[in-house]
């Protein structure tokens, strides 16, 4: 009789922790993200339950800037959590849900498909100092149909492009439309070594092209979590915009032949 009377408390101890989770508040999203991110991202406007809501990301700058990004819809998918997996869409006001992203989080890797993202291009200020300078302008528009994160590898390409490029340096803006294309490193084995032996580290490789504009850029690089960015290029002006850009062209690098300048960006 004692099993029996216990039965009845069981439940109502299980049926309130379903509930509690089912209409858990979007806003402890929050807390994940800023913890996830040592404090970079928070979200705001957040609206709706853990499950499907909105928010509107916000990067905080190391200058604690606060940088607002597109605002955000989610629903995180139930099923897939019986199979120890975490399944998210993510979708911007301008994408129909239809159309959204998935972002796939189980115990060893991050996989991304149907990427689209926009974000601004003083974004990039964090990178490096010297961009931080430039306080550069335009937005970028990333794409990838699919990538796989992990510790040892990225796998996928994406491509990135800066629209409506610009800088307060510079008395032209827009300065042009950039095109980035992001292949992710090969995978590695267990002992950080590709298949000849090479010591080789996750990341991406860099190529930076001009689609247009009176500012010309090219260059390529590679990107790693260890190693951080590692770039360099040239930038040159437009034949009809090179008095006009000498000074910011000076501020880029060294004029290593008549007219092009050295473009390198490298931190650790």
């Amino acid at each position: 009789m004692k099993l029996f009377s216990k039965i009845p408390v069981t439940l109502f101890v299980l049926t309130l922790f379903i509930t509690l989770i089912i209409t858990a508040p979007a806003t402890l999203l929050n807390s994940l993200a800023t913890r996830a991110t040592q404090g970079r991202l928070l979200l705001t406007n957040i609206h709706g339950s853990i499950w499907q809501g909105t928010a509107t990301p916000v990067i905080i700058q190391k200058d604690n800037v606060l940088m607002p990004l597109q605002q955000l819809h989610w629903k995180i998918h139930v099923w897939p959590l019986w199979t120890g997996k975490l399944n998210i869409s993510l979708w911007p006001d301008d994408v129909p849900q239809s159309s959204a992203m998935q972002a796939i989080f189980s115990a060893d890797q991050i996989e991304l498909k149907h990427l689209q993202l926009t974000i601004p291009a003083a974004a990039l200020s964090e990178i490096s100092p010297q961009l931080r300078l430039a306080q550069l302008q335009g937005k970028i528009q990333i794409a990838s149909e699919h990538l796989l994160l992990s510790s040892q590898s990225i796998t996928g390409t994406a491509n990135a492009d800066w629209l409506d490029a610009g800088s307060t340096l510079s008395p032209i803006n827009p300065l042009g439309v950039y095109h980035l294309t992001l292949n992710g490193i090969p995978g590695n084995d267990a002992s950080g070594k590709d298949a000849s032996g090479t010591e080789t580290a996750s990341g991406l490789n860099i190529a930076l092209t001009t689609t247009s504009g009176a500012l010309i850029l090219k260059g390529n690089g590679i990107w790693s979590p260890a190693q951080g960015l590692s770039f360099h290029g040239t930038a040159q002006a437009a034949e009809s915009h090179q008095a006009s850009l000498g000074a910011l062209l000076g501020y880029m690098g060294r004029q290593e032949s008549p007219g092009v300048y050295t473009l390198a960006l490298v931190t650790r």
